[in-house]
């Protein structure tokens, strides 16, 4: 039986370093000084571009659909002061937590998207 590893690898990268160029050419973003602009690139090309702080609530919304049955994600939400809650209200309070942590990423972060609907977020 052939067994399979897999292995992932995180890099952390300021704002102050995606401007000034000194990230690594291997993580895929888009830098004046590798050849590309990091702008937002048109929504349909395909390619992955940084999320503006105005538009933190159409990124978040994806994040929350993709953990919206996260055990980790939904910690705070399934807790026994709110057992009483209706499912309406635990998702938007679900939707307010990514709302917050993803707009602080924007702020003080990298947040990056790919596709035309925000198909995939990342927030570094």
């Amino acid at each position: 039986m052939d067994s399979v590893i897999a292995t992932a690898s995180i890099t952390v990268i300021d704002q102050k370093s995606l401007l000034n160029g000194s990230i690594p050419n291997s993580i895929g973003l888009s830098h004046p000084k590798l050849g590309k602009p990091v702008s937002p690139m048109p929504r349909d090309a395909g390619q992955v571009r940084v999320v503006p702080a105005e538009e933190f609530k159409q990124a978040s919304l994806c994040l929350a659909e993709a953990f919206k049955e996260d055990e980790v994600a939904r910690y705070f939400i399934d807790t026994p002061d709110r057992s009483h809650w209706t499912e309406e209200q635990k998702w938007d309070l679900h939707c307010d937590i990514l709302e917050y942590v993803t707009y602080a990423h924007c702020l003080k972060g990298l947040v990056t998207t790919v596709g035309p609907n925000y198909d995939a977020v990342a927030l570094w």
